[in-house]
């Protein structure tokens, strides 16, 4: 790259920064600015979308207050009165529930309309909301629910004390309203704020969803705890301010809330923060524009103003190639301009006269070089001696691969004397058949120009010993001199020993992993068996307690009796639960049962439930099923990693990776943690304070015939990924 375009790179980049980071700051405060003002306008309308409802919600209580005002204790004990009653306020009123009942104190149905909504004589004594209104004496909404098996209708329930003359609570009237009625929620399903913006409805105390654009989602679980913390703090704190978040479809959005007294409803509303700021993105575009066209003016006219400046340099380089390609003598260039340029012509000329000094000086230089000479043939000397006294064995051989130095050490590796080897080839020193590769090895290390070669560079080199022994050695080759004078000197070291030890550590690690592979085998059966033991067994034993408890406790014996009836129900049921988790544990009957995929599903749900991450797991179903023994040692995998994640990352998110393709099944498990130094953990086999937990996972894939990698640093979370074939003939339909 020239001087030239160097400068004018340099200059368009310092304009552009500039003008780019004015941009960014102007585009930000109006952001800024933007986002107040739609807070405080969706605010308003929240604020009266919810005062709307709140008074359509009071209206229908209203009206079955007036209604259970009417019903007298006469009226209420006659139920042909009764249903009189009920069917003159449906042809009267104007606001008409879509099914309303009458009950008693204890909870049994004695009207109601229509007719084929609500069984005369049936109980809801059960129902929280029925309880709560005789206890309390005042209307209550209820949950909603959805109503009838063939129109799924969401309606919620409000139910109204009923009084006798004295005050006191003898029932309750009950009606249940569509959400989906224009006089309820259904006026806002299918309002918008601007073209993308929408209301929700949510119970706070019930975490459902009670009116959105989307039918679909209608009386759905909003996200768990964790999940979405600006909703959690919505629901749990009541905030009603704006905050941007990112939906559930990852669309990001500004929303603020508002919440409904008589219900304790709330009502959000949303709006994409694309469609916010889409006048603040046409702005940084046409900015951005602007600057890159300012950009290129500069830079082309700063280019025309450089090639002017420039030219007398480029007239003295050419002057200067002249004179080093022999065209002119070396002479001093004429200095036209006193600046940069011309100092830089005025320095070239001093150089000119630095060589001609040089010249006279290079005479000396020759004879001190031929004092160095001597001195280097007395350093050579020294040298041999070194060679002739060092532990490992030094051969040199000259461009024929005919020996001229052997040193004592090699004269004790090989068993033959300094004497027997000068002129003899290097090839006596090597068995048969390595000479020939010998020779290649050679020739390829001399036209690659490298001067040296480490030990080990040719792999496993074997020696010959005069005996005809042969035995390990590592290899050392460096080359010096020019033809026909080059010198090949070889480092050798015997290994015979080490070969022996490596030997040796290799079959102890193979009998460790078989004696691994024999435990984990053994674990899986004495899993299997144990879960056995506490499910049909244990788990059996503790439901028939738990039957015959819940038949005892129907008898009479006592306010003390009962109460610790109740107790023993409670510890008999906690028994029965921490055995099922027991079990889910130690052999999940999912795995078994429906598969890898189903296992790892239930079992990162209830690990992010216990860790409190937010968890993602990616695991489409597949067509086929992995062999058995694949499944069990991935999902042994996955157990430990993410018990590892539970016990030391202190993490937030994990993310759950299992994809499986015709030839093998891969799993990756990957949190945002406080990651480790896998140096000091252990190698990749375990070894180490803290890698028995690694090194059993690594050993569970290699059971399978897969292997395992492991990926941590402090700061920067853990990843795990496992990889196991699948023979094509193993797999089984899913």
């Amino acid at each position: 790259m020239s001087l030239k375009t160097r400068v004018v790179l340099l200059v368009v980049v310092i304009l552009v920064a500039g003008i780019w980071a004015l941009a960014l700051s102007v585009t930000m405060a109006l952001q800024r600015d933007l986002t107040e003002l739609q807070s405080a306008s969706l605010s308003a309308e929240v604020v009266n979308v919810a005062a709307d409802l709140d008074r359509d919600v009071r209206l229908h209580i209203d009206v079955l207050a007036h209604l259970a005002a009417s019903l007298t204790p006469e009226i209420l004990a006659d139920p042909a009165k009764l249903d009189r009653a009920l069917d003159q306020f449906t042809d009267s009123s104007a606001i008409v529930p879509d099914s309303c009942f009458v009950a008693n104190r204890k909870g049994i149905i004695t009207a109601g309309y229509p007719e084929h909504a609500v069984r005369v004589g049936a109980s809801v004594d059960n129902l929280g909301y029925f309880r709560e209104a005789i206890a309390g004496g005042k209307p209550v909404v209820g949950v909603p629910v959805r109503a009838g098996a063939a129109q799924q209708r969401p309606i919620v329930p409000i139910a109204v004390p009923l009084r006798n003359g004295s005050g006191a609570a003898e029932g309750a009237l009950v009606g249940n309203i569509s959400l989906s009625d224009p006089i309820m929620l259904g006026q806002i399903q299918h309002s918008r704020i601007g073209e993308r913006g929408y209301f929700l409805v949510v119970s706070p105390k019930d975490r459902l969803i009670l009116s959105a654009p989307d039918p679909s989602r209608i009386l759905q679980r909003l996200p768990p705890k964790g999940v979405i913390p600006l909703l959690d703090r919505r629901l749990e704190d009541g905030f009603e301010g704006p905050g941007i978040v990112v939906s559930a479809l990852g669309v990001e959005q500004l929303g603020v809330a508002r919440k409904m007294a008589t219900t304790g409803w709330m009502v959000l509303a949303a709006v994409p923060t694309k469609e916010m700021f889409a006048p603040v993105a046409d702005f940084k575009r046409r900015v951005y524009l602007a600057a890159l066209l300012i950009s290129l003016a500069a830079a082309v006219i700063l280019r025309f103003f450089l090639i002017r400046q420039f030219a007398p340099l480029k007239e003295a380089g050419g002057a200067i190639r002249r004179m080093t390609e022999g065209e002119i003598p070396m002479a001093a260039i004429p200095v036209t301009r006193r600046d940069e340029i011309g100092e830089l012509i005025a320095n070239f000329n001093r150089l000119v006269a630095e060589r001609s000094r040089l010249e006279q000086s290079l005479q000396a230089e020759i004879i001190s070089r031929k004092q160095a000479n001597e001195a280097l043939r007395e350093s050579r000397d020294r040298l041999e001696g070194i060679y002739l006294s060092v532990g490992d064995g030094i051969v040199s051989v000259d461009a024929e691969q005919r020996i001229v130095l052997f040193n004592s050490a090699a004269e004790r590796i090989f068993g033959y004397s300094t004497a027997e080897m000068i002129g003899r080839p290097l090839t006596v020193l090597l068995p048969e058949r390595f000479r020939p590769q010998h020779g290649e090895n050679i020739r390829h290390f001399d036209s690659a120009g490298q001067s040296k070669r480490a030990m080990g560079t040719y792999g496993l080199v074997y020696g010959l010993r005069r005996s005809g022994e042969e035995f390990p050695v590592e290899a050392a080759v460096s080359q010096s001199g020019i033809p026909p004078n080059k010198l090949f000197t070889v480092i050798l070291r015997d290994i015979t020993e080490r070969r022996r030890a490596e030997q040796v550590r290799e079959q102890l690690t193979r009998q460790l992993e078989l004696l691994s592979e024999r435990l984990a085998t053994v674990q899986e059966d004495e899993r299997r068996s144990l879960a056995y033991e506490l499910h049909e067994q244990l788990g059996q034993e503790l439901s028939t307690l738990q039957i015959y408890l819940g038949i005892l406790g129907t008898g009479d014996g006592g306010t003390q009796v009962q109460s610790h009836h109740g107790d023993a129900l409670a510890v008999t049921g906690q028994a029965l639960d921490r055995v099922r988790k027991l079990v889910q544990e130690i052999a999940p009957p999912q795995l078994e049962e429906f598969g890898l995929y189903a296992a790892v599903s239930s079992h990162c749900q209830r690990q992010a439930t216990a860790g409190g991450w937010k968890m993602h797991v990616d695991a489409p179903r597949p067509d086929v099923r992995p062999p058995r023994a694949v499944e069990r040692a991935c999902f042994r995998v996955l157990q430990e990693a993410l018990a590892n994640v539970l016990r030391h990352a202190r993490a937030s998110e994990v993310w759950v990776h299992l994809h499986q393709d015709a030839e093998e099944l891969e799993l990756g498990i990957r949190d945002d943690g406080i990651g480790f130094d896998t140096g000091a953990v252990g190698d990749a086999n375990g070894q180490g304070s803290g890698g028995l937990g690694l090194f059993g996972m690594q050993m569970r894939a290699k059971q399978a015939g897969g292997w395992l990698q492991v990926k941590s640093s402090p700061g920067a979370g853990t990843e795990v990924r496992a990889v196991f074939p699948l023979p094509a003939a193993s797999v089984e339909p899913v």
